[in-house]
């Protein structure tokens, strides 16, 4: 890992991060990047290798096909900031190399009534230039030899601008710069939060130092609503297990294999000469925080019937690795919450993001900046997914939640 932990804090920081990885290293490099703030950052990291984060666990994909604005907008932002990656981030000329791969994503319909919900959300997604086509079997035929269209009704596909890439090396490349501009990392554990008139004051460290803060942003991932207990707030973010599957298939696919999602739930890909795929777990419950297991009965028990169904070459594979991980599942609305509280004004939220951390990091992290810097959202208006509504328990609608 690029980047020595500090051993000497500053008794007072501008912006503490709780919990590094790709949220924290996020709001910290567009923090500094931001002309007009001047402050000092800290960001709290427990865990120092990344490999218990779920930045590291990810399956690395990203998308224009939701159905809310907000989260098209988010990853449109993420889209932009992957084309100019090594812009963004290089130091002394230098940046890691991201990889990306177009492929589209594909939802499919197995049958008339949600073919016609696609179709209906591909109608405002069209309106926001979104670059997506909706298509029956024989036009899925024609692009995607290898699958029985006989088993859908049509689907819809996005552009090349969707599609995978090195979830690391974005990580790596933001975390890089923001130390290149004077962020500090420290491998630490926050243990508590002071408040007093409703703001936090101090940020108490497990290695027994303490520092103040004037903004103290929440990017603790399936950690987050212990942090949010510190100050006395209650956030519906629990730890779901998610498990990867790489395979390998008897029968080569020449094709495009975009990240396809089945009326099932279950995804898959194409991921360099294997694919890769997931499934949502049945029952899918809050596991303990530190539980990354992987569970392996899940391919051949909710996966390999699915994909088997849609793509008779996948009668034949044999898996070649597999991983736990997990989603900091908001169980209210599955988006993200973001934003202060009336209660406490300066901790703010950044969290919740249910498997789409890595392609809204970004767009979060820039909005938190400016959040702090100029005291509103200039770029994205995100108010909608603020603390009010968890508050309030009033969900905001998202249907492509994968």
């Amino acid at each position: 890992m690029t980047g020595t932990p500090s051993t000497e804090l500053a008794p007072h920081y501008d912006v503490v991060c709780v919990g590094g990885a790709m949220m924290g290293s996020a709001v910290a490099y567009f923090l500094s990047e931001n002309p007009d703030f001047d402050g000092t950052v800290l960001v709290v990291e427990p865990d120092w290798t990344y490999d218990r984060a779920q930045t590291t666990r990810a399956q690395n994909s990203i998308r224009e096909q939701f159905t809310n604005s907000l989260n098209i907008e988010l990853s449109r932002f993420g889209i932009d900031f992957i084309e100019n990656f090594h812009n963004n981030v290089q130091v002394d000329g230098e940046s890691p190399e991201l990889n990306f791969r177009g492929t589209g994503y594909l939802f499919l319909a197995d049958d008339e009534e949600h073919y016609e919900q696609l179709r209906a959300e591909s109608i405002d997604q069209l309106a926001l230039d979104a670059d997506v086509t909706m298509l029956r079997p024989d036009q899925l035929a024609e692009r995607f030899p290898y699958m029985d269209v006989s088993q859908v009704a049509g689907g819809r596909l996005g552009g090349m601008r969707e599609g995978s890439f090195d979830g690391w090396a974005l990580f790596q490349g933001i975390r890089k710069r923001a130390i290149h501009n004077k962020v500090t990392y420290i491998h630490d554990t926050v243990t508590d939060l002071e408040v007093a008139n409703g703001r936090v004051t101090t940020v108490r460290l497990a290695s027994g130092t303490s520092v103040g803060a004037d903004w103290v942003v929440n990017t603790a991932g399936c950690h987050a609503s212990k942090i949010a207990a510190m100050v006395g707030l209650d956030l519906p973010v629990e730890p779901r297990a998610r498990t990867s599957f790489v395979f390998d298939c008897r029968q080569p696919i020449d094709s495009i294999v975009p990240l396809t999602i089945t009326p099932a739930g279950v995804h898959f890909r194409r991921e360099q000469h294997h694919y890769m795929c997931g499934a949502v777990p049945d029952p899918d419950v809050a596991i303990d925080v530190e539980d990354l297991d992987a569970r392996d009965d899940e391919f051949e028990e909710l996966i390999w019937p699915v994909i088997a169904r849609y793509v008779p070459q996948f009668d034949q594979v044999q898996v070649v690795t597999s991983w736990g991980g997990q989603y900091d599942y908001n169980t209210l609305d599955h988006n993200l919450v973001i934003g202060a509280s009336n209660e406490v004004e300066n901790f703010l939220f950044a969290n919740g993001f249910s498997g789409h951390g890595l392609q809204q990091g970004p767009a979060v992290g820039r909005g938190v900046s400016e959040l702090i810097t100029h005291g509103e959202f200039r770029s994205i208006d995100l108010r909608p997914l603020g603390y009010e509504r968890i508050a309030s328990g009033t969900p905001i609608l998202e249907n492509a939640v994968i």
